[in-house]
């Protein structure tokens, strides 16, 4: 905005110099030069007073009239460019500010483009930096959509929804959008359908049956209320959409095999007159978070604890499934189950999975946000006694 400022004065300036200065080389002294010239010939031409005496009546009558004309047409042109130049002013400096009012964007754009480079903390900085432009100018979708991709792959699911219905405001059918809100609404309303979800869901697969946040929404949510072969019909659709042996493509075979083999149980059980136990209790994690030694608990109390679990041995940072806790007292005991899978895949679906620990200064998930870390490679979730993570200082 500076640069704006600089280059706004120079104008104002240079605008000053035209209005002020220039104007006196437009006035132009008026001289009946050319009308005592044509006196003189007429005088040449002729010996008769009467003529001469009309000649020169005619020519002092000539040089008021032009003389006067002159006058005014000077003025009017000294008036008609200082007008002309201020309008030049205005044209220029709204189509400089513009411009340079969009310089914010473009430094933006260039920390995006070399984003698969960035340190943890520089990634913080772009967002903080995103969120403040995206306040300043709320109609700029592109920064909602971007804050919603990563409020969403944090596991800050009431931001992600916030930002997507803002995109919604102005693109009401937009497909991506519709998937991604729902996605969102699913997660934030801990892993439970609601019909405004599901509505958006279904919306978005009409438009476009491939978009895969609808797709993995309302395969979440069928299994979660234990339509199971309502399931597998949208896993199959987005395990089509992988590329076959890829890890992607791998883990939704996993869990169309889960789902399968829970519709059979539930349809034995129906037979034989049993209850049907909910898809969320069968597979749970136990996880105990304890401090470092050396480290005071009554320090790092009142902060927010992520456990986050992912495949093991995955290069994928998107979690399948977010605990979030408020610390209270040390230390903390958590349970993950299929309630806090991310959409788009149960927890119950895999067999091993790596687990990292966050306790965020902000409330936010987060390397950038975590005072203190800890993490578990490879652990069996079928391994019911739990497992104990270590916290450290995330600054050593």
């Amino acid at each position: 905005m500076s640069d704006l400022m600089l280059i706004t004065a120079g104008l104002c300036g240079l605008a000053a110099l035209f209005l002020l200065v220039l104007p006196r080389f437009w006035t132009r002294r008026v001289e009946g030069d050319s009308v005592d010239d044509w006196l003189s010939v007429r005088q040449a031409e002729t010996d008769d007073a009467s003529l001469l005496n009309d000649a020169q009546l005619r020519a002092w009558d000539d040089k008021d009239q032009k003389g006067d004309d002159l006058v005014v047409r000077g003025a009017s042109q000294r008036w008609g460019y200082q007008v002309a130049l201020a309008c030049l002013l205005v044209a220029v400096t709204v189509a400089l500010y513009g411009r340079l009012g969009a310089y914010e964007d473009v430094q933006i754009a260039r920390a995006i483009a070399s984003l698969e480079s960035a340190t943890p903390d520089e990634v913080t900085t772009l967002i903080t930096r995103i969120e403040a432009r995206s306040s300043q100018r709320p109609q700029n979708l592109d920064y909602h959509s971007l804050l919603g991709e990563y409020y969403i792959a944090t596991g800050n699911a009431e931001d992600a929804l916030q930002n997507f219905e803002a995109i919604l405001l102005e693109a009401p059918n937009a497909p991506d959008v519709l998937g991604r809100a729902a996605q969102a609404e699913f997660v934030a309303n801990g892993q439970v359908l609601t019909p405004r979800a599901q509505q958006r869901a279904e919306q978005a697969l009409a438009s476009d049956p491939r978009q895969k946040s609808a797709l993995a929404t309302l395969a979440m949510g069928s299994f979660g209320a234990g339509q199971y072969l309502e399931a597998v019909g949208y896993m199959r659709v987005l395990r089509d959409l992988e590329v076959p042996g890829s890890e992607a493509f791998e883990l939704m075979r996993s869990a169309i095999v889960e789902a399968e083999r829970r519709s059979s149980e539930s349809v034995q059980a129906r037979g034989a007159g049993q209850a049907v136990e909910p898809a969320a209790s069968s597979v749970k994690l136990g996880v105990t978070v304890e401090l470092a030694e050396g480290l005071a608990p009554e320090a790092y109390r009142g902060l927010t604890l992520f456990v986050i679990a992912r495949p093991a041995g995955s290069q994928v940072r998107m979690p399948t499934a977010v605990s979030k806790e408020e610390v209270v007292n040390w230390p903390v005991s958590v349970s993950l189950s299929d309630a806090n899978s991310m959409a788009g895949q149960a927890l119950s679906s895999l067999e091993r999975v790596d687990l990292e620990v966050q306790l965020s200064k902000t409330g936010q998930p987060g390397l950038p946000n975590a005072l203190l870390t800890g993490t578990l490679s490879d652990i069996a979730l079928m391994d019911s006694s739990g497992v104990v993570v270590t916290l450290r200082d995330n600054a050593q």
